[in-house]
């Protein structure tokens, strides 16, 4: 197969959508390195004992989902103003939302009437809304950038899952990826390069980087959950003891793997993924961690990675009396910030990782 490499990414960003309410924060460069010690807060819940925060935008507004006290699955929008807020659903009682841009526009996915998962996207003018309100077939939305182009998957007639990407003039549009049985899109960068993975007829997994000229370059073997806007992708790939490992790729030919944080043990018994990259090349995600070395016991912490530190262990880096376990990070913006979820006593919480330092 010839590889084809993504197209260069100096083009313009376009207007934000006329619902937009937060203008584009300007973001300076940052050093590429983790902060020696970050800032804790807890995210809260709506009213249950659970929530997850999924993704954080440049102005530190935050969504993912939370347990209600009546035990319902919601998805929220927090920031530091007015806390969490229930976005609310299309028609069911469930919902979550997995992306936000820096315009304050969200998708997710929300449980209909009929029982079926339906992508939606959010703002605070026009509330929520199906991306496609002709089918009831199941559908996912993963990410937005700040042209307002989603990607995700539906479900076709046929059954296939297949990835999209959809706007408000073409609607959904399906990647063509070919010889794909199977293809799911998660990230998608602000020159509309999409990131996620597909399954070939031979059921060979490879992630693919399509681009907006319909160029597609995959990486068999791998499977991508995160593109910055230099092209830079993250995600994880199966190693010969069946287990995952965290991975960077740099747009060459050259993979890196990020290892564990238990970098100096036995790693095939050790788990790693990388779930988010910022546009200074820093990386967030989760590991296993060796916390029993007599009986080799180990656990799910967060973790953060760039090219000098390489992988630290989060919870080494917030105040050691805060009671909490931080157990995956999902995103990192453009300052820094963090967003993940974490334990702490018997509550599973949200949590937003400021650096201080």
């Amino acid at each position: 197969m010839t590889m084809i490499l993504p197209q260069s990414i100096n083009q313009k960003i376009k207007p934000s959508p006329a619902s937009a309410q937060l203008l584009m924060p300007r973001v300076k460069p940052l050093n590429p390195t983790a902060a020696s010690y970050y800032d804790l807060t807890n995210l809260g819940t709506l009213g249950g004992g659970i929530s997850v925060a999924k993704d954080i935008n440049d102005s530190a507004q935050i969504v993912g989902y939370s347990i209600n006290d009546i035990g319902q699955k919601q998805a929220f929008v927090w920031n530091l103003k007015e806390g969490m807020q229930d976005i609310g659903t299309i028609g069911n009682d469930s919902s979550c939302a997995y992306s936000i841009n820096d315009y304050g526009q969200v998708v997710g996915y929300s449980v209909s009437d009929c029982g079926q998962r339906r992508a939606f996207i959010w703002d605070k003018i026009k509330g929520i809304h199906c991306l496609d309100a002709k089918s009831n077939n199941l559908s996912e939305a993963y990410g937005i950038n700040n042209s307002g182009q989603v990607v995700g998957f539906s479900v076709t007639n046929n059954g296939q899952r297949k990835a999209f990407i959809w706007d408000e003039t073409k609607g959904i549009q399906n990647l063509s990826i070919s010889d794909d049985i199977e293809s799911s899109a998660y990230a998608i960068n602000y020159s509309g390069q999409v990131v996620g993975y597909s399954v070939s007829s031979d059921l060979i997994v490879k992630t693919f980087i399509w681009n907006s000229d319909k160029d597609i370059q995959e990486l068999p073997g791998f499977l991508g959950s995160d593109i910055n806007t230099s092209g830079q992708v993250v995600g994880f790939y199966s190693v010969p003891q069946h287990n995952n490992r965290a991975f960077l790729w740099n747009n060459t030919e050259e993979f890196q793997d990020l290892g564990t944080i238990s970098n100096n043990v036995n790693l095939q018994f050790f788990d790693s993924e990388a779930n988010s990259i910022n546009d200074s090349g820093v990386i967030v995600g989760s590991s296993d961690k060796l916390i029993n070395t007599e009986q080799e016991g180990f656990a799910q912490r967060a973790f953060i990675w760039d090219s000098v530190n390489k992988m630290q262990d989060l919870n080494d880096l917030i105040d050691p009396s805060s009671g909490w376990v931080l157990r995956e990070a999902r995103s990192i913006n453009s300052h820094g910030q963090i967003v993940g979820w974490g334990t702490k006593g018997q509550s599973c919480c949200a949590f937003l990782l400021t650096p201080i330092s």
